[in-house]
């Protein structure tokens, strides 16, 4: 076996395997050989079908079955003659296999980059103080009153009107034509909402049931479906059904149905108290994105292109499945996966650069500190603490303990920072959705 490396930048590799003729001719002969003993050729007896017969039946399953060998037993071996650890599953070029020639293949090898820490202590960081007011808790529970919202039947007919939830058949045409994309039987839509096409709304406004209308709409050039983006398109909307929302009264019962508590007052103290706690842990997530974007900014490091594209791609699952999209297309992945590259990036290179801090300043995670980690932990998931570490196996136990020494990390990096508190009104503050979109 011949390898060669070429380096392509510090941390990325092009690794070509030359595999000899020889060993070609002898893993084809091999194969050959188990597929006999193995094939079960129509007028042969098992073992007795001629080679010229096999080549014609199986000459595909016996190539892929080559290839898959000499792959697996090369690979590893290569990489460690050249001492070369990838950070993630090489990308392989294959060559033209063929029975008796040599067989060729080259590996794209990212590395992971070393990290030179310059500056990592003493920065200036602002810690947002928030101040929880009435004004917040009200607005709370008011969207505690939507998210248990009714809808029914008005009294009397009349036109839709907003928060309405309607049911209509959406027909659309482009350029004269009808386009299945955009259309559908049965949607549900609120009434007042612009979802992704402006203007929507505006055109349904005072529809009836059984009434039908047909309008313009252009979309806009920034639109997510990039096949529409800057088109106008044709739409019929027939109205089939009506539902006005009715919020539920904000008293006692209430607070016993919805909020688990015996009245409003008990009610007002836990969305408080949840509040109090969401907004400490914001105003810690705050100061870790600033931390780290000075990290990153102070210790430049170079981020592989494969772990990036994987990060990203992870951020944008998540994304759309906070947005109920449970198996998201590879279409959809692949579109919102470029959104989240510039994020991505830099969360790759705080990783790297959080590493060397705990190498440097040997951080470790304490015996007490896990354990208090894990009873937590098994509070989120409801189970018995003393058979977590059983139920998450050593693989995810890893991962969470590489986490929680990240954030001790922080904790540490956070106390050689100077701290200026500046005090803001939870009025100010992202809804807890928009937080959790732009963390995860």
């Amino acid at each position: 076996m011949k390898v060669e490396v070429e380096d392509v930048s510090a941390i990325e590799k092009k690794v070509k395997v030359e595999i000899a003729a020889e060993q070609v001719r002898d893993e084809f002969e091999l194969a050959f050989s188990e597929v006999q003993k193995e094939a079960r050729v129509k007028g042969f007896r098992p073992g007795k079908a001629p080679r010229k017969i096999l080549e014609r039946h199986f000459n595909d399953y016996i190539r892929e079955r080559v290839l898959r060998k000499l792959l697996e037993e090369t690979i590893g071996p290569a990489l460690d003659r050249k001492q070369l650890k990838p950070i993630i599953e090489p990308a392989v070029d294959l060559g033209e296999l063929k029975p008796d020639q040599p067989f060729s293949y080259t590996l794209k090898v990212e590395l992971k980059p070393a990290v030179e820490l310059k500056q990592y202590q003493g920065f200036e960081i602002e810690q947002e103080i928030f101040e929880l007011t009435e004004k917040s808790i009200e607005h709370e529970l008011e969207n505690m009153r939507e998210r248990y919202a009714l809808y029914q039947d008005p009294k009397e007919p009349r036109p839709a009107q907003e928060s309405d939830l309607l049911v209509l058949d959406l027909k659309a045409e482009l350029d004269g034509k009808p386009f299945p994309p955009a259309s559908g039987d049965n949607l549900q839509y609120t009434m007042g909402q612009e979802t992704y096409l402006p203007g929507f709304a505006r055109e349904l406004a005072g529809i009836r049931v059984g009434e039908s209308r047909t309008f313009k709409l252009k979309h806009p050039e920034d639109s997510p479906r990039k096949e529409l983006a800057g088109k106008e398109l044709t739409y019929t909307v027939a109205l089939k059904s009506l539902k006005e929302k009715i919020l539920p009264e904000l008293n006692d019962d209430f607070a016993k149905e919805f909020g688990g508590q015996e009245n409003l007052v008990e009610l007002r103290k836990k969305v408080g108290g949840d509040m109090a706690s969401y907004l400490k842990r914001l105003s810690r997530l705050k100061m870790e994105r600033v931390l780290l974007d000075k990290l990153v900014e102070q210790n430049p490091v170079e981020a592989p292109k494969g772990v990036v594209r994987r990060h990203s791609r992870e951020l944008a699952e998540s994304s759309l499945r906070r947005r109920g999209v449970k198996e998201p297309s590879e279409e959809e992945l692949g579109r919102f996966s470029s959104q989240f590259a510039e994020r991505a990036e830099k969360e790759v290179k705080a990783g790297f650069i959080l590493e060397a801090v705990i190498a440097k300043e040997n951080l470790q995670l304490g015996k007490e500190d896990e354990e208090r980690r894990l009873k937590e932990l098994a509070g989120i998931y409801q189970v018995d603490p003393s058979k977590l570490k059983d139920q998450l196996g050593e693989d995810q136990l890893k991962h969470f303990r590489a986490q929680w020494l990240e954030d001790q990390a922080l904790d540490f990096l956070l106390s050689q920072s100077k701290i200026k508190d500046k005090r803001v009104s939870s009025e100010e503050m992202p809804s807890p959705g928009e937080e959790v979109e732009a963390k995860t």
